[in-house]
C-alpha cells in the first residue's frame, strides 16, 4: 500500500474542488496541487455525486471556480450486468455536477474514455469523430458527455485512454503482479491504443487551471504512440527487470482478444489524437516509452519511502 496523499488546506480561495480525490488520477492531482501550493477542497466517497443534496451541502459557503471530476464508475465488464449503476455515476452524476457548476458559475474539468468509440477507425480519433460505444460502460461515459454539454458551456472534457499511474490498480500494476507470481502470461495483441500516464496528465491539468484558461471544449489526450496490450506488457517487463522490480523475465504469449471473452466488447483500435490539446492548451505529450520509464522511477522512489 502506498501512503495516502494529503490534501492541501481547505480554504475558500482560489476555489478548486477536486472530486474523487482518493482514486488513481485524483491522488496524482492532489500531489500536483500540493507541489504547486494550490489551495483546494477535496472530496471522495463521502460526497456522492449522484446526490444533488449532498453536492449542495458540500459547496455551501465555499467559493468554487474550478471543479475537477475524477469520480467515475470504471468496472467495464461489471457494467454489462449493472448498467443502471454505471449510468448513475457516469451520466446522472456528471449531469448533477454540470448543473451545479452552471449555478456556481464554475468551470468543470471532466474525464471521459476512448471506449466511447467503436474502434473501427484507421487513424487516431479526433474530437469530431462520432461516438459509437460497444459496451454499456462506453455508453454511460458518452451519456455523461451529452448531459454535461446540455447544461454547461464552461467545461473541459478530456477523453483519455489506458490510464495508469503509481497510485491505484491499473494494467501496469497487474502485469507486475503476474511477472512476480507466474511463469507465463498471455496478453492480447490485436487491440491497439495508447497509454495515458497519470502524472503527466496531472501536470497538464494543473497548468490548465493555473493559466485560468477559457479555451473550453472537448479534447483528446494520451501519450504519443500506438501499441497493443502485448507491446505494453513486454515493455513493462523489460523496465521492471531494469529497475529490479521483478526477479526475472517470464514467457509472454501474444494472443487474440477472442481468447479472452469478456462480458464487455472493447474497441480494437482506440488511439486518440492529442493534437488539439497541444495546440490549444499547450499540453505536453511525451512518447509512451518515456512516460513508462518515468513511472518506474517514481514508483521506485515512492517505495523507498515506505
Amino acid at each position: 500500500m502506498f501512503p495516502a496523499v494529503q490534501p492541501g488546506p481547505l480554504k475558500t480561495s482560489p476555489g478548486i474542488w477536486l472530486i474523487g480525490a482518493k482514486g488513481m488520477l485524483g491522488r496524482q492531482l492532489a500531489l500536483e496541487f500540493n507541489g504547486r501550493e494550490f489551495d483546494y477542497f477535496a472530496s471522495d466517497l463521502e460526497v456522492d455525486i449522484c446526490s444533488r443534496q449532498g453536492l449542495q451541502d458540500f459547496v455551501r459557503g465555499k467559493k468554487i471556480r474550478w471543479m475537477v471530476n475524477c469520480a467515475a464508475y470504471t468496472a467495464v465488464n461489471r457494467a454489462e450486468a449493472e448498467p443502471e449503476r454505471a449510468l448513475a455515476v457516469n451520466a446522472a452524476g456528471v449531469e448533477n455536477l454540470s448543473q451545479l457548476a452552471a449555478g456556481l458559475g464554475a468551470r468543470l474539468i471532466h474525464f471521459s474514455s476512448d471506449y466511447v468509440f467503436a474502434g473501427d477507425a484507421k487513424e487516431p480519433y479526433r474530437e469530431n469523430a462520432q461516438p459509437r460505444p460497444l459496451s454499456r460502460y462506453g455508453w454511460s461515459k458518452w451519456q455523461g458527455e451529452i448531459k454535461m454539454a446540455a447544461h454547461l458551456e464552461t467545461f473541459f472534457l478530456f477523453r483519455i485512454s489506458w490510464l495508469y499511474g503509481v497510485y491505484g490498480p491499473n494494467f501496469v500494476h497487474s502485469m507486475l503482479k503476474i511477472f512476480r507470481e507466474k511463469e507465463t502470461a498471455r496478453v492480447v495483441d490485436d487491440q491497439f491504443g495508447a497509454p495515458t500516464y497519470a502524472a503527466i496528465l496531472a501536470e497538464n491539468i494543473a497548468g490548465l487551471i493555473g493559466s485560468d484558461s477559457e479555451r473550453f471544449g472537448v479534447y483528446h489526450y494520451c501519450d504519443r504512440g500506438a501499441i497493443s496490450w502485448f507491446d505494453f506488457a513486454a515493455a513493462t517487463m523489460e523496465m521492471a527487470l531494469e529497475f529490479g522490480m521483478i526477479p526475472q523475465k517470464i514467457s509472454l504469449q501474444a494472443v487474440p482478444a477472442s481468447k479472452f471473452p469478456g462480458a464487455a466488447a472493447r474497441p480494437a483500435y482506440s488511439v486518440l489524437d492529442s493534437g488539439k490539446a497541444v495546440r490549444e492548451l499547450g499540453f505536453q505529450v511525451h512518447d509512451w516509452q518515456l512516460n513508462l520509464k518515468r513511472f518506474f522511477r517514481e514508483k521506485a522512489a515512492l517505495e523507498e519511502t515506505l
